[in-house]
């Protein structure tokens, strides 16, 4: 092999364990400050979501191994250029989409209370008669079962194993009837 033939061994060599490298460390906690992993929609859109590390990397591993393929096959120079170029557009194209798309999956799992409203909760401790109290429900979530403090304004207090409807949300505490 020439020497152009095995620096583009380099290049695409380098970039496949950039790329395995970036794989590996992304099964982890993700750290916010990472422009790459970042969850903020607002930051994969614009210019810098096409400058990041990773598409450096998704364009140098298509551009070293394609332009070494299209060289072995006899090709000139400035033909497996252009081919790895091209290919180099490819693979940052396809790793933007692939972002794009695997962002889309995220789930925000903070608790919304205004979620809460019109579902159906379980008292688990007492709730006073007439808002004179507050007491707990247990209500599903789309997070889970959450415990949450409750009032009422009902006539009679609320004993803990009955079952009530989620009517509204103030200040942090659910009113239930």
């Amino acid at each position: 092999m020439s020497e152009w033939e095995w620096s583009h061994v380099a290049i695409g060599g380098v970039a496949a364990l950039i790329f395995l490298f970036q794989t590996l460390g992304a099964t982890g906690d993700t750290d916010s400050s990472d422009p790459d992993v970042s969850t903020d929609a607002a930051a994969h859109d614009g210019l810098s979501s096409y400058l990041s590390v990773r598409n450096f990397v998704a364009f140098f591993l298509g551009y070293g191994w394609i332009t070494l393929a299209v060289l072995l096959s006899g090709a000139s120079k400035a033909t497996a250029s252009l081919f790895g170029a091209a290919a180099g557009l490819v693979f940052v194209v396809a790793s933007f989409f692939l972002i794009k798309t695997f962002l889309r999956f995220q789930e925000d799992g903070s608790l919304k209370l205004e979620s809460l409203v019109g579902k159906h909760a379980s008292v688990y401790i007492t709730i006073g008669a007439r808002g004179s109290f507050a007491g707990k429900v247990l209500v599903d979530a789309r997070t889970g079962r959450v415990e949450l403090p409750a009032r009422s304004d009902a006539e009679e207090d609320l004993r803990p194993g009955s079952l009530v409807r989620v009517v509204k949300i103030e200040d942090d505490v659910i009113w239930v009837e």
